[in-house]
């Protein structure tokens, strides 16, 4: 069982949940008192916001930096960054990184390509929706993605943010995205990406007439079936 380093605060909301969804999994497969090694380098999510608006993913990138090598001395032998956005910065790091990391894309195209999706949905930050490395990833197993307009995308940034960074889930922030889903059904989209670890707070599968993929679920099992390999 390898150590598992995680880089996480962005924000606690999704934290936890990673957290508990890891440690439980783990503990239902191991049984008695078992869970994981867990390191947590937990950051400020107020000193990368500034860098996520001005796309200034280099500075993002040296934070980034700094945790892994805060993981890597406290002994962990591989990192997961917990949150989708801070993944624009992911080819900045990727070699420089003192330990291999297990990103979100990698994990949530596995899923897809297994399931046969050739059309999806993306929802998340205005970044994670807007600046491709997930489009990137989807586009190489031949996945077209599909995006809310760009007021829609704006709309859903703020919630993100302003709301469920902070543990707030509004009825008309709900139903906002509920409109986001159905718009991007009706042009085809097969499946549904919670692409923002904190949208599983907001929209439940109940709320789409296709299927979800949770990022933050899909991850967490890849993190824990990797330090189980």
């Amino acid at each position: 069982m390898k150590h598992i380093g995680l880089i996480g605060g962005l924000s606690p909301e999704s934290t936890v949940h990673y957290y508990e969804i890891i440690c439980r999994e783990y503990n239902h497969r191991a049984g008695e008192l078992n869970f994981p090694e867990i390191t947590l380098q937990s950051l400020n999510l107020q000193k990368l916001i500034p860098h996520f608006e001005q796309n200034e993913w280099d500075k993002v990138a040296a934070i980034l930096l700094d945790a892994l090598h805060c993981l890597k001395n406290a002994g962990a032998e591989f990192a997961a960054i917990l949150a989708n956005t801070p993944h624009n910065a992911y080819a900045l790091i990727r070699e420089s990184s003192p330990l291999e990391i297990l990103t979100i894309m990698d994990a949530t195209s596995e899923a897809l390509v297994s399931d046969a999706r050739r059309k999806v949905a993306l929802l998340g930050t205005r970044p994670t929706m807007e600046f491709g490395f997930f489009q990137k990833h989807f586009q190489a197993s031949h996945i077209e993605t599909l995006v809310p307009d760009a007021h829609a995308r704006q709309e859903l940034d703020r919630i993100v943010w302003e709301e469920l960074s902070h543990g707030t889930v509004r009825p008309e922030s709900r139903a906002a995205a509920k409109g986001m889903i159905a718009d991007l059904t009706a042009q085809g989209a097969e499946a549904v990406i919670l692409g923002c670890t904190e949208l599983c707070l907001l929209i439940q599968p109940e709320d789409s007439p296709k299927p979800l993929y949770d990022t933050t679920r899909i991850h967490a099992e890849a993190i824990l079936n990797f330090a189980m390999e």
